[in-house]
């Protein structure tokens, strides 16, 4: 789904906004993975959008971690215009990205799940109340 066809320049571009608004930072690979998509053209578009300023990236041993630019001119439209893009994705989706864990849950911690309005975290004291919210 390519929401902003005529204002960006490839699919994997917004993908990888939406990517980045809602999970905050993550690697091309990381992201390549989580779409489904070729992680060269992710790649391309990551080095691309770092040398227009839009994400900035720092190395972690040998991988490359990117986030937003929060010194970008332009980053709160271009957030809202995310945002709005994000309208139209699938729900599943939006909540696949809401949920962000890298490493293996402990047994007692609670679950964190999207809230489907406003995109906002809440947290729930077990994982049956959380699955009842949805």
């Amino acid at each position: 789904m390519f929401v902003l066809k005529g204002i960006l320049r490839a699919e994997s571009q917004e993908k990888i906004l939406i990517y980045l608004l809602l999970r905050e930072k993550g690697y091309g690979k990381a992201i390549a993975e989580f779409y489904g998509s070729s992680q060269n053209a992710v790649q391309k578009q990551l080095i691309r959008m770092e040398e227009d300023g839009v994400v900035v990236s720092r190395a972690i041993g040998k991988l490359q971690e990117y986030e937003l630019n929060p010194r970008y001119p332009f980053l709160a439209p271009l957030t809202a215009l995310i945002k709005k893009a994000i309208a139209a994705y699938p729900q599943d989706l939006i909540t696949k990205l809401a949920m962000t864990r890298n490493r293996p849950r402990k047994a007692e911690k609670p679950v964190v799940y999207a809230d489907e309005k406003s995109l906002k975290v809440s947290r729930s004291k077990t994982t049956e109340q959380a699955k009842s919210k949805l």
